[in-house]
């Protein structure tokens, strides 16, 4: 079980929180709970056109989404035999002497390498290479002057070494066997199509959230303030600035100056940055305020018997159970999908489908989606 698979199955969710353009955490269950006709001019939201571009699925997406699935089904094991190559990941014991005297820090029962990544002083990783597995090899070799330990910069040592094991990744092969154990189908023809099925769901459903993505934003950029309600738009200014508390921390770590990191990972003044926050509060309020608009107007709600089953639909296709999605995320699904404002991406679901449901499809002959 893994995070990426529960992005998988909330991978709507994902995209319709997006088109929100913040999370804003709100203390009550219904924010904007009064007449926001005085606050907002919604655009026309019925007969808009639109198109759904047409998918389809090439023999070579079927066999890379093929082979991602068995690298990722891959295990890795112990082989005791063979021949220490460029590449491998080794098991070491070691001991460092200086002057026939063992030092601090010199030696390990239990050390991994990978040849070409691991970096130790020059000469011990490549001084393997070429040696059996279980062989004894002694290293003569010399710290660097400038080695970060005093103690040793600049001596010469002597290295008894022994090659213990390598760790080999073995990807498993694409026969019955595999296709029984991760699908409900039996042979490989079959999950080839099995596969080919799953990728043309997902083209098809990023399709349509294209096309309701584009609606969206028709019906956004049609849309006009009359006033911002003061308590949401402190909250989203609010959020605007965890963003940047956010960015200076990094900042910080990276150890740079505030306006230097501006410049070289955003590309911004701070003249810029701050009316980058002032439009990401504007955006924010502007489509929240849309959103429970239409909702109400077409009396469209996420119910909590919905959102329980939607919440316990999503653990029993990511393979988790309460407890363990709480070991893996550190906080229950509930907690979870209030932090990450899946109730309100539910409800623009509806809204959504209900913007599609008076629209007027086009066709989509021209479209691309491949």
């Amino acid at each position: 079980m893994n995070k990426k698979i529960l992005i998988t199955g909330i991978g709507a969710i994902v995209v319709l929180a997006g088109i929100i353009a913040a999370v804003i955490l709100w203390p009550d269950d219904e924010p904007y709970d009064y007449d926001l006709s005085e606050y907002v001019k919604v655009g026309d939201y019925k007969g808009l056109d639109y198109s759904i571009a047409e998918v389809s699925v090439t023999d070579d997406e079927v066999q890379t989404e093929i082979d991602s699935r068995l690298q990722a089904a891959a295990t890795t094991e112990t082989v005791r035999e063979g021949t220490v190559e460029d590449g491998d990941t080794i098991n070491v014991s070691y001991s460092g002497t200086i002057d026939g005297e063992e030092f601090e820090g010199g030696s390990s029962e239990s050390y991994d390498i990978t040849v070409g990544t691991t970096q130790m002083i020059d000469g011990f990783v490549e001084g393997l290479v070429g040696h059996e597995i279980g062989d004894n090899v002694t290293l003569n070799l010399k710290f660097p002057d400038d080695y970060s330990s005093e103690d040793v910069a600049g001596k010469d040592v002597v290295f008894d070494v022994t090659i213990n094991y390598k760790s080999v990744q073995v990807v498993p092969e694409l026969d019955e066997d595999f296709v029984k154990e991760n699908s409900d189908v039996d042979t490989v023809d079959e999950y080839r199509d099995y596969v080919r099925d799953e990728l043309l769901a997902q083209k098809e459903s990023d399709a349509d959230m294209d096309a309701k993505e584009a609606l969206w934003n028709e019906v956004i950029a049609n849309s006009e303030v009359i006033s911002y309600p003061e308590e949401e738009y402190e909250a989203a200014k609010a959020a605007a600035d965890d963003i940047e508390a956010q960015y200076k921390s990094q900042a910080e770590s990276y150890g740079m100056e505030w306006d230097d990191f501006l410049e070289s990972y955003l590309g911004m003044s701070q003249e810029d940055f701050d009316e980058s926050k002032k439009q990401y509060a504007d955006d924010t309020v502007l489509q929240e305020m849309v959103t429970y608009y239409i909702a109400r107007e077409e009396n469209l709600e996420v119910t909590d018997k919905e959102f329980k089953e939607y919440l316990e639909d999503t653990l029993e296709s990511a393979g988790y159970t309460e407890d363990t999605f709480q070991q893996s995320f550190g906080q229950t699904i509930e907690e979870y999908a209030e932090d990450n404002q899946w109730k309100i991406a539910l409800l623009l679901d509806k809204v959504l489908d209900k913007i599609m449901e008076y629209g007027n499809q086009v066709d989509a002959s021209d479209s691309t989606a491949e």
